[in-house]
């Protein structure tokens, strides 16, 4: 069975965001979907250490791990969050920063990712689009966005909650009977963090480094991906 993995970044677990995805997720029965908040985990604060970059791993012991490897073993990641004061909840956030390597190495590897967001008024842009960017750069292959406006009392309008949840689940089901795929924005990120992991590896050389030292660098070779001209060759190759 295919897995669905949530992540509402909301400090309520009944609240709008979590309406929006049961709106959602209730037409996903033929899958084993998982939502989870921020307030499930044990996450310490980010300490700006930059120790992930080397490792390709937070050392923070926490439960950091255990969310990872909820997202990774998903077929389909849904991301959500409220708006607070005009960008994503401060929790969701805190959970990102601590994933930092993953934006080096494009971690979720072309998995189909859909963004969710609620506001009161206007704001939606300042969420969507930032965790848009992220989940790009995290290797991520965005096939829906959408915002539930209180304002508008979009979520208790069943035409628009229909409309709109009945497109998302027809992209889920599509996508995630696919293999993972990539887009122009992930061939833009391959291309650009190709370069820098070429640079690592002359600057290794160089410097008669081990290559245990570069830990972003190891999962590139390790992955294959540098071995690739494109991203989308790289995922046809890992996946099909």
């Amino acid at each position: 069975m295919k897995k669905i993995f949530i992540l509402n970044g909301s400090r309520r677990k009944e609240g709008n965001t979590a309406k929006f995805i049961r709106s959602i997720s209730n037409k996903l029965n033929e899958f084993d979907v998982e939502i989870s908040h921020p307030q499930d985990f044990n996450i310490e604060t980010c300490v700006g250490c930059h120790q992930c970059f080397l490792k390709a791993k937070c050392v923070q012991l926490d439960d950091l791990s255990l969310l990872e490897e909820k997202i990774l073993n998903a077929d389909l990641f849904i991301l959500a969050s409220p708006v607070y004061l005009h960008y994503m909840s401060g929790e969701l956030k805190m959970i990102l920063d601590k994933f930092a390597w993953w934006a080096h190495t494009l971690r979720l590897q072309g998995k189909p990712v859909v963004l969710l967001s609620t506001c009161s008024t206007n704001g939606q842009d300042s969420v969507i689009k930032p965790l848009g960017e992220i989940m790009n750069f995290m290797g991520g292959n965005v096939i829906a966005t959408a915002n539930a406006s209180s304002a508008l009392d979009q979520l208790n309008n069943p035409d628009w909650i229909k409309e709109v949840s009945e497109e998302i689940v027809k992209r889920i089901k599509q996508s995630i009977e696919e293999p993972p795929q990539s887009n122009s924005f992930l061939e833009n990120i391959f291309t650009g963090m190709k370069i820098m992991m070429q640079g690592q590896a002359a600057y290794l050389v160089e410097n008669d480094m081990e290559k245990e030292e570069l830990g972003e660098l190891k999962f590139w070779e390790n992955s294959g991906m540098i071995e690739f001209k494109t991203f989308s060759d790289y995922l046809k190759h890992k996946y099909q």
